[in-house]
């Protein structure tokens, strides 16, 4: 009987240990977040809810999605992007349930057939965006060379659909193409933003550590 307690209890402590927030996430997504906002006006607003917003509202579109809340970094950077702008409070994005972007990443998924497509057509739909700034092209080119590191993961392919639909909504080829390139960091690891190439690949993999934000070799 009083094995029994024990493994119950150790069931329950990891069961609560697993539901909260790594602390390295956390300061991963300021750190990326803000080298993201870096030069804009919304570097000075000061960081309040938005990451423990992002973490609820990761792991419940996680749970909508596919009925677990096991999320990965990609959804809680692209969560917590999105609760500093344009805010998520009552589990919304913009003011709108979460629950009706789902709907529409679903509905995009199911008309692009499959994963890669779904790839092509992003990159094929990047590839025709007017930006001067030359960051998509050299986006799309370094993106193209492994369709795997998205294609072959549900969930990061849910997320590149999502952001194709946020990008979309954007009014100019150059916001679009930038709205784009700012979540898609997130899932490739590795973007060009503007004139900076970032990779993030090992911001958060070190327990205790600061989060290493690098330059693209």
């Amino acid at each position: 009987m009083t094995g029994l307690f024990l493994a119950l209890a150790l069931v329950l402590v990891a069961s609560v240990a697993h539901a909260q927030m790594p602390p390295e996430w956390q300061a991963a997504a300021q750190a990326v977040i803000g080298e993201l906002e870096r030069g804009t006006p919304q570097a000075q607003k000061p960081w309040s809810l938005e990451p423990r917003q992002g973490w609820r509202l990761a792991r419940a579109w996680r749970q909508h999605n596919n009925g677990n809340v096991e999320i990965i970094l990609a959804e809680y950077l692209t969560f917590t992007l999105l609760c500093r702008d344009p805010g998520c409070s009552g589990e919304t994005v913009g003011g709108r349930p979460y629950t009706e972007l789902a709907a529409e990443m679903k509905a995009l998924r199911t008309q692009q057939g499959d994963s890669y497509a779904l790839v092509r057509n992003v990159h094929t739909w990047l590839s025709s965006l007017d930006d001067p700034s030359g960051a998509t092209a050299k986006n799309v080119a370094m993106w193209s060379r492994d369709p795997d590191a998205v294609a072959a993961d549900v969930e990061k392919a849910n997320l590149y659909a999502l952001y194709w639909i946020l990008a979309r909504r954007q009014p100019t080829s150059a916001e679009q193409a930038a709205t784009f390139a700012r979540f898609a960091l997130f899932v490739q690891q590795k973007a060009w933003i503007g004139a900076k190439c970032l990779d993030i690949s090992r911001v958060a993999t070190v327990l205790g550590a600061p989060p290493d934000i690098e330059s693209c070799k």
